[in-house]
């Protein structure tokens, strides 16, 4: 939590309406950075103009002050696999433990839809629909990602290049992006330095950038032209992946449906060639 509102729960008298506010900036850290003031308000029912006051009196000049410097907090936050595995010891050890598990996974996917815009995941579809090459990356815990996503979307769509290993091919090929085509990066922690270079190797050739990742604090969306947030927040060691599986099965579906008969008769064409080799 901001040490500011620690301070300001603790040596001042809060009206009924801030306490409702420091109490949701509590229960809700994590989440604030992707809301405004006005998202806030709706939420609890209060002005913006109360937020905006509230945030002040923490000390900030704006919202937008509050935001930076919650991001900077938040990206401080290093939370080990053992702190992580202490953390949910309780829920683990719950006779429950699998519908807590369940509602998890629920809570994960229910968020990274409601978080993403509906504008967003369209302009990702259109993106891949129009690029020439779509080099769809992942690397370490993304790999299988990008692996699964990859095939399938080669299946119906052409010029789909998919790297699930960080490799001197992979920097032979992407030397050749350009404009007109795009780059699909899956990125969760611990976050190779190689994301980077790719980015930066694709904004010089004009190329789209489209970035998958975990929080707003992750090193490798500076240069994105698109940024989708996914959580993965799981209740033991692991984090939970199946809103990412969710995310990504709903571009293959969003995409097959817009390309129509000609993703299907490639899909058909394929599938035959396979049948021969079997």
């Amino acid at each position: 939590m901001l040490e500011s509102l620690k301070n300001r729960i603790k040596t001042s008298k809060l009206t009924k309406t801030e306490k409702l506010i420091a109490d949701y900036f509590q229960e809700k850290e994590s989440k604030l950075y992707f809301m405004t003031s006005r998202d806030i308000a709706a939420e609890l029912k209060v002005s913006d103009t109360s937020i905006i006051r509230f945030v002040k009196s923490l000390g900030f000049e704006n919202f937008t002050e509050f935001k930076d410097s919650l991001k900077e907090n938040i990206s401080n936050k290093i939370i080990t696999p053992n702190e992580k595995l202490n953390r949910n010891k309780l829920l683990l050890e719950s006779e429950k433990m699998m519908d807590i598990f369940l509602d998890n996974i629920e809570s994960n996917i229910s968020e990274t839809f409601s978080k993403n815009s509906i504008e967003s995941l369209n302009t990702v579809s259109e993106v891949l629909l129009q690029s020439q090459k779509k080099y769809v990356i992942g690397f370490k815990s993304t790999s299988g990602f990008a692996a699964f996503f990859g095939l399938r979307l080669g299946f119906v769509m052409e010029g789909v290049k998919t790297y699930s290993r960080n490799s001197s091919e992979l920097l032979k090929d992407i030397v050749d992006i350009k404009e007109g085509d795009c780059l699909f990066i899956v990125a969760y922690p611990k976050y190779s330095k190689t994301y980077n270079l790719l980015i930066k190797i694709a904004k010089k050739a004009k190329a789209k950038i489209i970035v998958l990742t975990d929080k707003a604090t992750s090193p490798v969306i500076k240069d994105s032209d698109i940024t989708l947030f996914i959580n993965i927040s799981g209740i033991s060691y692991f984090n939970s992946m199946v809103a990412t599986q969710a995310l990504l099965e709903y571009f293959l579906t969003d995409l097959s449906r817009k390309i129509g008969n000609k993703g299907n008769e490639r899909l058909a064409l394929i599938n035959s060639y396979l049948d021969e080799n079997l």
